[in-house]
């Protein structure tokens, strides 16, 4: 029914505007604005046809982790991505299982391994992670470390970034077709069509060369950038609205976000005078629909929607029954609060700040600046 309005929808526009504006379909603007309006209707068919997952079903509070889901795959099961504090619960986990030791050290933490091999019952990504551990510590080699000791610091973005790629590159190989469908199928084609006809566009209404250039560049690193927002973005407001993040770690986090979008704003500034105005505004409309679009298609399986109501389940579990003992135990000045098995579950699924925000924060200008 839907598409049909759609599609019923866009004839009569076309028609009104056939019979009251005919001089409009042939002028530069109308043409320009084409394709974005032919890109949002593909969007919206493609969501309606497949695009649309398996309903959430009823949520029933799980006392225990259900599915023995590591804390890293919940998250990833929540977010959809890897992050900051991924590398956070990761790290608790694998302190709650006695394999490394954490303590706060100035700014960072001073981890140390306490297996020379990662237990064989370990879920993949904590075994990628504790391998990761090991190399950071020929990396930050230091005199007077005891053995298999290291001061992790995570304003240094560079090692934090080690640790996160390898877990996210363990949970999307391991999960991530298994809990989603990304319909890439559906969004590259209509990607890779915007970029050949912006290109296309730029050659012809572009007054000198440059044009063509710029039309790349901007397309290429807004895209990438945008990929990156939308993956990091949504959840940092989400914390942010939600009073878990201090305002000194606000500044921290959305304070470089101007400078980041100013160079593509510059950018498409050069491109207007070098095009025209309304083809720069397009190339913005087409990275915003295709972002946007792109991940409202995306869907869950039907496993992964039965597994996220069991994690929902065991968060709302958490938040009812074990929030005050975490929050008794979570004293700065002791560690049994990073040895709590269930401090990592916490962290995870959004009920503690901890020093999961700490990571978050560094992982979130990494990732946007590597965008």
């Amino acid at each position: 029914m839907r598409l049909r309005i759609l599609i019923y929808g866009r004839m009569a526009l076309a028609a009104v505007a056939v019979l009251f504006f005919p001089g409009a379909m042939y002028t530069l603007d109308f043409k320009l604005l084409l394709l974005p309006s032919l890109l949002i209707g593909y969007y919206l068919a493609v969501w309606f046809l497949a695009g649309q997952g398996p309903r959430a079903g009823a949520i029933v509070p799980q006392y225990a982790p259900p599915d023995h889901l590591s804390p890293a795959e919940m998250r990833y099961l929540r977010t959809r991505a890897s992050d900051g504090k991924t590398v956070a619960a990761v790290l608790a986990h694998l302190a709650s299982q006695k394999v490394i030791a954490i303590e706060p050290e100035g700014n960072g933490y001073r981890i140390t391994r306490l297996a020379t091999q990662p237990a064989v019952s370990l879920p993949p990504e904590e075994a990628c992670a504790y391998d990761a551990l090991a190399e950071l510590e020929d990396l930050t080699a230091a005199p007077g470390l005891p053995p298999r000791t290291f001061v992790f610091q995570p304003d240094r973005t560079k090692y934090l970034n080690l640790i996160g790629s390898v877990i996210a590159g363990s949970l999307s190989k391991r999960i991530g077709n298994l809990y989603f469908k990304r319909n890439l199928k559906y969004s590259l084609p209509a990607t890779l069509l915007s970029v050949v006809w912006a290109l296309v566009i730029a050659a012809r209404v572009g007054r000198h060369g440059e044009a063509v250039f710029l039309t790349l560049w901007f397309l290429l690193f807004s895209l990438g950038l945008g990929v990156v927002l939308a993956a990091n973005l949504p959840r940092a407001l989400h914390d942010a609205f939600s009073g878990m993040l201090s305002a000194k770690n606000l500044a921290t986090m959305f304070l470089p976000l101007p400078l980041f979008l100013a160079v593509p704003g510059f950018v498409a500034f050069r491109i207007g005078v070098a095009s025209s105005p309304t083809f720069a505004w397009v190339l913005v409309s087409l990275v915003l629909i295709n972002i946007v679009g792109g991940i409202a298609i995306q869907t869950v399986t039907t496993l992964g929607r039965q597994r996220a109501d069991q994690v929902e389940g065991f968060r709302q579990f958490l938040a009812g029954v074990e929030l005050d003992r975490l929050d008794r135990m979570n004293d700065p000045r002791l560690t049994p609060a990073l040895l709590n098995d269930y401090m990592a579950y916490a962290i995870a699924l959004d009920l503690k700040e901890a020093w999961g925000d700490h990571l978050a924060n560094a992982w979130f200008a990494t990732a946007t600046t590597a965008g």
